[in-house]
């Protein structure tokens, strides 16, 4: 629940100044877009959890709709990540090759145009495996005998492939944004040109590094999940929705329209608390 308020906050923020007419940048636009993501995966991660946990006679469509919903805005959320971390590296770097500003031109201009795309590629590819395996247990069910274990190794080896190299790009992306910062950081200290531009910069390798290392601890747990088919355990379902709060907590910290937003909310929750208690 804690998770699901956070990510609430990160994307009411952005969509009330978005219907305000306010200025909405395109970092903005791909932080919305992951808070969504995972109110998405948060809210179906729940259902789950209390469908199978206190409502076990649930339907079988409503149960598949939760489940797809959750794989989906998971997978979402890894690329939409990705995408955050590839924008900030093709924004900092002062790379002049042809090819690199080409493509930094391309992420710039069309934020928009990506993020949808990562959604419906995203929806597409879930939907694809959710219907590949029903067809296959229709089919088993059919004929009366279980997958044998070469089927059951491919679904798990496409399972894993499409966990891992979003998690690739991810790394890629996050390792080339740090080198970066790394060499600005340097260049303007040797320059004796410190700013606050400094302060910034460390806070985004810091959000860099603890983005990684939250999704990589995230996926394995979630790898180690389809080997082990350990869902049912309610430990591990709580388990698993923690490592997104840690890289929206960064989010805030990083994003000074967040951060001040949430510093407001904090002193007028602050105030009213003394000024209730002192009546």
């Amino acid at each position: 629940l804690s998770g699901l308020l956070i990510q609430s906050f990160i994307a009411a923020v952005n969509v009330i100044d978005w219907v305000k007419g306010r200025s909405v940048t395109c970092a903005d636009k791909i932080i919305t877009s992951i808070g969504i993501s995972r109110i998405f995966y948060h809210t179906a991660h729940l259902l789950s959890l209390y469908s199978t946990v206190w409502f076990p006679g649930i339907p079988t469509i409503a149960f598949a709709l939760i489940e797809f919903t959750e794989n989906s805005s998971a997978f979402a959320d890894v690329w939409l990540s990705s995408l955050l971390s590839i924008f900030f590296y093709v924004k900092i770097s002062t790379s002049h090759n042809v090819f690199f500003l080409r493509l930094k031109a391309i992420i710039l201009e069309r934020v928009t145009y990506l993020i949808i795309a990562f959604v419906f590629l995203c929806l597409g590819c879930s939907a694809m495996n959710y219907f590949s395996q029903t067809l296959k247990v229709s089919r088993n069910s059919a004929h009366g005998y279980n997958l044998d274990d070469r089927e059951l190794q491919i679904i798990m080896y496409i399972n894993s492939l499409w966990i891992i190299f979003p998690l690739l790009v991810f790394f890629i992306a996050s390792f080339l944004l740090i080198i970066s910062l790394g060499f600005h950081m340097r260049r303007m200290n040797n320059g004796g040109n410190v700013t606050s531009s400094t302060d910034t910069y460390h806070r985004i390798m810091k959000f860099t590094a603890v983005s990684f290392l939250t999704c990589v601890i995230y996926f394995i747990i979630n790898i180690f999940q389809i080997y082990n088919s350990l869902l049912n355990f309610l430990w591990f379902s709580v388990l698993v929705n923690i490592f997104p709060v840690p890289h929206s907590v960064f989010l805030i910290y990083i994003t000074t329209k967040l951060r001040n937003w949430f510093l407001r909310i904090v002193r007028c929750g602050t105030h009213c608390f003394f000024n209730r208690k002192a009546q």
